[in-house]
């Protein structure tokens, strides 16, 4: 479970009305929307009136400055939506409220499905409907952080990946802290503190505060701020009594140590890559770079220096590291050049800096020339989705992209031919008024503002007619790029382009001749999201979310039917029956 709260918009563009409408997701009809309500209304369960409520009390507060309204988005795993019911969702939004001091606030709250990870949004009158006082949490990103560590939990449901080891190491050091907290007590000089904190596996470090932190490597980013174990064992007091904070000089035997639970190595996103894949359908070099990452952990623990690193790469991948500025990059030998693909090195993870590298070879030398050893792989910007019956849709959506840029740069040119010629026409015209003698001054200037209010009216439906126009390209193309082209067709029907978008999930190349069960869609209302994830709505409100791997449904009796179908279709009786 995450939760995150939105960057509050400029004052002038705070609109209530408009987020709770996004929330009831009210221009497409709820298709996207699982669950909406209010709360904390006069009106009641009439969402739309308690809009108005809201609006009328955040006009009753005309002293702030700042925005009114705070919103919050919480986000759950895939799995999490089988396991919350309806009143779940509720509780825990009141949960929410009560810890971020909104529990008696005007609020709209609806949890939407459209996504791969079901998440709620929640937006709250920051103006109290009695006090009419402006109300703003106070390092409410810790708050929410606190409960959403207890509702995971209390709910059994997924815990967040980033904050599991720091969660595993605070249990451990809780449950010892009986122990900890009389030894540093006791301690006499950093390096007893140290000795007394070492024998439980774990170090103290320090930068703004004194912390807790695990021996692993691998775990370097987990941890935990010792005051939050006891208000004892915080950088001031500890220095007041034992002096400037010093670092661990000794080895100190262990009596038993910390193991946190793994977690997949964090890569950093590439958003022009991203892009990249999604307008072209093609691979990027840094999804190339991602896909072979086993690859070049291999040649990394397999290395002793940087020579050895960059043959193993080279032999490999056709790969180099190469500096730039005060950092590295990876690039491809296949091209020469300005047009060289290249990405940071530290896409790759936060262990592929070029410090951290330098630490293992020592400082990073120029690339040496004159090697000829033929690659065993090289890249080649292959396409994404790999379904053979991939080339017959890709023409096709060639041919309608193509037609939608031309149309578009043609509109383009027309409404700047167009803008220039009524520019000059009522440069003309406001120039002829002025230099006209038979006018007076007054008769000047009242005919001059009326050819500019004239002017701006003008140029206000020339606006108007060409943002019509380019709606009506996109209705006719609507889609920008390849993956929206595929989710469109297979919203359609097209089970041949479902097929292709979920063939972009290489670890699941053994389905890639299944098609989508046509008889169970007829009559469905259902989504596909850009990785070819299906989400059906039933009827009664129920949900059924296919991700290939698995089938989850709410828990209502017609989803969970439903679901089974599915899974029948899917993965047979005998999986099924497991």
């Amino acid at each position: 479970m995450i939760s995150t709260k939105q960057p509050s918009p400029k004052p002038k563009n705070d609109n209530y009305a408009r987020l709770a409408n996004y929330i009831a997701d009210a221009s497409h009809e709820g298709e996207k929307c699982l669950m909406a309500w209010s709360a904390e209304c006069m009106a009641g369960d009439d969402y739309q009136l308690g809009i108005s409520e809201v609006l009328a009390t955040q006009a009753c507060n005309e002293r702030t400055k700042k925005e009114k309204t705070y919103h919050l988005i919480v986000s759950f795993r895939p799995e999490d939506e089988e396991k919350l019911s309806k009143e779940d969702f509720k509780e825990i939004e009141k949960r929410f409220a009560e810890v971020l001091g909104f529990e008696e606030h005007q609020r709209h709250c609806g949890v939407h499905i459209n996504t791969a990870n079901p998440h709620m949004h929640v937006a709250y009158n920051m103006i109290h409907p009695e006090k009419k006082i402006r109300h703003a949490p106070y390092y409410d990103y810790w708050k929410r952080d606190e409960l959403c560590r207890k509702l995971e939990q209390e709910y059994n449901i997924a815990i967040d990946p980033g904050r599991k080891q720091r969660h595993e190491l605070r249990q451990y050091i809780s449950a010892r802290k009986d122990t900890i907290i009389p030894a540093v007590a006791a301690a006499r000089t950093w390096e007893d503190v140290h000795a007394s904190i070492a024998a439980y596996g774990v170090l103290l470090t320090c930068k703004n505060e004194v912390q807790f932190a695990p021996f692993e490597k691998s775990s370097r980013g987990c941890r935990i701020d010792g005051h939050e174990i006891h208000a004892s064992i915080n950088k001031t007091e500890l220095e007041e009594r034992l002096g400037v904070f010093q670092v661990k000089k000794k080895f100190y035997p262990t009596m038993e140590s910390f193991a946190p639970s793994e977690t997949k190595e964090e890569t950093l996103k590439n958003e022009k890559a991203e892009a990249l894949e999604a307008y072209t359908g093609q691979e990027s070099f840094d999804g190339y770079l991602k896909r072979h990452k086993k690859i070049i952990n291999r040649a990394r623990e397999s290395s002793s220096s940087w020579q050895e690193f960059r043959a193993a790469l080279q032999d490999e991948l056709n790969i180099t590291i190469k500096e730039r500025g005060r950092g590295a990059v990876i690039a491809d030998l296949t091209v020469r050049g300005k047009n060289q693909p290249h990405a940071k090195l530290s896409s790759l993870g936060r262990g592929y800096s070029r410090a951290k590298l330098e630490v293992e070879f020592g400082t990073l030398k120029k690339l040496e020339e004159g090697r000829q050893a033929k690659p065993k792989r090289q890249y080649s910007s292959k396409p994404l989705h790999r379904d053979p019956e991939r080339g017959e849709l890709y023409q096709k959506y060639k041919v309608g992209i193509e037609r939608r840029k031309r149309l578009f740069n043609e509109q383009k040119e027309r409404r700047e031919q167009e803008t220039r010629e009524q520019k000059l026409k009522w440069k003309i015209k406001i120039k002829k008024y002025r230099i006209d003698s038979t006018l007076s001054w007054k008769e000047k200037r009242y005919l001059v503002n009326a050819a500019k209010a004239e002017q701006l009216r003008h140029e206000e439906l020339l606006k108007k007619k060409y943002a019509e126009q380019r709606t009506k390209i996109k209705e006719e193309i609507p889609y920008g790029n390849w993956n929206d082209f595929l989710r469109q067709q297979a919203e359609a029907g097209n089970t041949v382009a479902l097929a292709v978008l979920q063939s972009s999930k290489t670890k699941e190349k053994t389905a890639l001749k299944e098609r989508a069960a046509v008889k169970l869609l007829e009559g469905m209302t259902y989504t596909v999201d850009n990785e070819g994830n299906i989400t059906y709505k039933l009827k009664n409100g129920g949900v059924v979310r296919d991700n290939r791997k698995e089938i989850i449904a709410t828990k209502d009796n017609e989803a969970r039917s439903f679901a089974m179908k599915l899974r029948l279709r899917r993965f047979g009786r005998q999986i099924c029956n497991q």
